[in-house]
């Protein structure tokens, strides 16, 4: 290691381990450190590879599996995103830069709080870090010691529990549940606290993953399967047969792997299927062109191989009465 190097490693460390957090009832806050620890894990596993820290699925994911894993506080259990995102930028000597859309810059207070997460997302593209410590991120030596002292420092108690895998492992336990789960056990779980905006786009991804997987990457209407080199490309749609809002449903009888053309036609009522799996068009629209969707008029479905994951047919019919 360069002297330069060991220089910026020790000034950083000496900043993650100074964070101001809320300490209420004794208990310091997870969120600065648990989000640091997940854009480490972004780094090392590949969703971020540029100094742009993005509020992505991936991100919101390894953010709120470490602190369901790390967390000690009975206190702090809100595990928002935007808080921590934004308050990092305050820091003193910040190294954690918000990136403002211009025009936008009143939705964040200049005074050193968040207006609100909505506004944060409104006006802000993505977060950046010090070009030092955006470095020494990218580099596994310095990339672990920068999170050994993240989880010795906050965490002392329970670091041993951690893996720098923390975004899979949970796109993977939802995933399952939307497996394994029947509809109306997945759905009761939430009968009385319906999933936040963080939650749901890390339940999006999850469903994608296992649509996807079980259509194997092809369009259940019109076949396209599109592959590189290295396997499928997944530029399919995962739908939601009853729409999300209204079914709460994820688990794989509730979704069908489309093209987005036909997803959007189907969204919109243009594209229907009847109870023995043959697509039905409605009469209500023109197209042009040769390659339209009339042409699937009356084509069975291409549906999983296994029985357990084809679509629902009570789910088709409660489509088309919405």
């Amino acid at each position: 290691m360069t002297v330069g190097l060991s220089d910026s490693l020790a000034y950083y460390t000496r900043r993650f381990t100074r964070l101001k957090r809320n300490t209420a009832g004794g208990h310091g806050a997870p969120y600065k450190p648990a989000l640091l620890l997940a854009v480490l894990e972004g780094v090392e596993n590949g969703s971020i590879r540029e100094n742009q820290v993005w509020i992505t699925p991936e991100l919101i994911a390894a953010f709120r599996a470490t602190c369901r894993l790390l967390n000690t506080s009975p206190l702090h259990r809100d595990y928002k995103l935007d808080l921590p995102f934004y308050h990092l930028s305050t820091e003193k000597a910040a190294f954690w830069h918000l990136h403002t859309r211009p025009g936008l810059e009143l939705l964040v207070s200049s005074s050193g709080s968040l207006v609100s997460g909505k506004n944060l997302r409104a006006a802000v593209d993505y977060a950046w870090l010090d070009a030092e410590l955006w470095g020494l991120a990218t580099e596994a030596v310095t990339r672990e010691a920068l999170r050994q002292t993240l989880l010795q420092h906050y965490f002392p108690t329970t670091a041993v529990l951690y893996r720098p895998t923390m975004a899979e492992e949970e796109v993977a336990r939802l995933g399952r549940q939307m497996v394994q789960e029947s509809a109306g056990e997945y759905v009761a779980r939430f009968a009385l606290a319906p999933p936040d905006e963080d939650e749901r786009a890390v339940r999006g991804v999850a469903f994608k993953r296992e649509v996807l997987a079980a259509y194997g990457d092809t369009c259940a209407v019109s076949g396209l399967r599109l592959t590189t080199a290295s396997g499928a490309v997944p530029l399919l749609d995962a739908c939601h047969i009853v729409p999300w809002a209204i079914s709460y449903d994820d688990t794989l009888p509730n979704g069908l792997a489309l093209c987005p053309n036909l997803h959007r036609a189907f969204d919109r009522h243009l594209l229907w299927v009847d109870a023995e799996y043959r697509v039905r068009l409605a009469d209500s629209f023109g197209e042009s062109g040769e390659y339209g969707i009339r042409q699937f008029e009356g084509r069975e479905l291409r549906l999983p191989r296994e029985r357990g994951k084809w679509p629902g047919v009570e789910n088709f019919g409660r489509q088309r009465a919405n």
